[in-house]
Formats: C-alpha cells, sequence, structure tokens
C-alpha cells in the first residue's frame, strides 16, 4: 500500500510517542492549511486510511468528550504498522503492542509529552528554532552505574535545539501533572544530580542537559521550586520549572540572556 509523506510521518511518530490526538497530528503535518477546521479534516482523512489499513489503532477514550469532535480522537501504531515501517527500515522491531487501553493518567501524561514535540515544531515551522533531536521514552532514557549498581534515569524527553541560528541549548523534558509527590519529584532530581556527577553527559556532549520540569500551573511551579531550593540548592542551576504555557517563550527567550 502507497502511504503519502504525512501517513508515513504519523506511523513515524506514533512509533516514537505512542499516544497522539488527530489535533495534535493535524497541528504538526497539515499546518499549511487554509483553516483550523481544514487542518483537522485532512488529519482525519490520513487516519481514517491508515486505520482502515491496520496500522494504527484508535483509543475508546477521547480527549474532551465527544464534544470536542473528531479531533479528540488518539492513535496509537499497531504491530502491522510497526511492520510497514520495518519495509524501510530492518532496526525497527517489531514488538508486541499492548491491547489495553492506558489509564487516564498515563494518557494525560503520554499526549503532555507529545504536546510539547508539537509546540516545539510550531516554533520551527515560525523559524524560530532549528530542532536538532528530539527523543522520546525510552530513547531519552540514560543509564549509569552508582557503586555495583545499575541506574537507569528515564526522563520523558530529550531534546536539542538551535535558537537564533546561534546557541544550542539540550533539555531533559520532565513532564509532572501535580500527581505526584514533592518528594517523589526531588528524588527524581537527585538522580539527575547523581548522573550529573558522573560526568558521562559531559564528556559525549559537551555539556549537561538542563532539566525542565514542565507542570500545569503557577501553584505547581512554586511549590516544585521552593522545595528543589530548601534540599538541593547547590545545585539549583541545574534545574528550570515553568508551565507548558510558558514553554515556547521560555524556549525563544534563552537567546536573549
Amino acid at each position: 500500500m502507497k502511504l503519502s509523506d504525512a501517513q508515513l510521518s504519523i506511523l513515524e511518530l506514533l512509533k516514537d510517542c505512542r499516544y497522539a490526538s488527530t489535533r495534535q497530528l493535524a497541528d504538526l503535518y497539515f499546518a499549511n492549511s487554509h483553516s483550523p477546521r481544514t487542518a483537522t479534516r485532512r488529519a482525519n482523512l490520513a487516519t481514517k486510511t491508515l486505520f482502515e489499513a491496520g496500522y494504527i489503532a484508535r483509543l475508546k477514550r477521547r480527549i474532551g468528550g465527544r464534544r470536542a469532535g473528531s479531533g479528540s480522537y488518539v492513535w496509537s501504531i499497531t504491530k502491522t504498522g510497526l511492520k510497514h515501517l520495518r519495509l524501510n527500515d530492518p532496526q525497527i522491531q517489531v514488538r508486541f503492542r499492548n491491547r489495553y487501553e492506558p489509564t487516564a493518567h498515563h494518557l494525560e501524561h503520554t499526549l503532555g509529552i507529545t504536546q510539547v514535540y508539537v509546540e516545539l515544531k510550531k516554533l520551527e515551522r515560525l523559524g524560530k528554532i532549528e530542532l536538532e533531536a528530539f527523543s522520546f521514552e525510552p530513547a531519552s532514557h540514560r543509564s549509569f552505574a552508582k557503586f555495583t549498581q545499575n541506574v537507569i534515569l528515564k526522563p520523558d524527553a530529550y531534546t536539542k535545539l538551535v535558537v537564533g541560528n546561534e546557541e544550542e541549548f539540550i533539555f531533559f523534558l520532565e513532564l509532572d501533572k501535580d500527581t505526584e509527590s514533592l518528594n517523589r519529584i526531588v528524588n527524581q532530581c537527585k538522580k539527575y544530580i547523581q548522573y550529573f556527577n558522573t560526568g558521562i553527559e559531559q564528556r559525549e556532549t559537551g555539556i549537561f542537559p538542563q532539566v525542565v520540569w514542565v507542570v500545569p500551573d503557577r501553584k505547581r511551579q512554586t511549590a516544585i521550586e521552593n522545595r528543589i531550593q530548601e534540599e538541593i540548592n547547590s545545585y539549583w542551576t541545574l534545574f528550570e520549572v515553568i508551565n507548558l504555557e510558558e514553554f515556547p517563550d521560555f524556549v525563544i527567550g534563552d537567546s536573549d540572556e
């Protein structure tokens, strides 16, 4: 079956991000449409073809409910879809895909990371940045030794970008939905500090990525900032806490510092 470039891009994305909504696919691959409604319609046609071919699956759960319209559908790649991609890339693993519906929390979190990627691609289309790399889990993971134990650091994403055609920035991204305790947030920060102290990332890239916590609101932002300053103040500069709405301005604003 011959697929369009957009349909192939959708499969590639779903292979990496696990879940994406129709609205996110419209923003990514049909942004050149005359209107958002047209973009959604084109995304619907693309996903319809992929769905009928068995390349993607549609979740029962919809983002925003039925009133949100067709843009609220959520998609994942199937084993058949992975096999199709493997025709051009034999290194792709055709692994078993969980047929069970994800929990609401897991889905919201995963779609949130996909949305961060969408926001970066929007900035790239506007000429604000050049997105050199973006890795979803598990490609974003890092492993290191702590005494005799192997530790795996699991950022939600890793990204490298250029702002203003000059400055390169590298981030580990952590998406927070105000569902984890502050103790757990701090413990994750301490794991980043342990990895920082190994020097592995610095030897490979020359710099340690800034760890950016993306949070839902200012109340949560303040709570996490205060807790980090209280418990790991000497490593405060490794971390940044922002809300999702501020994320585009944060990325572009770094070029002015």
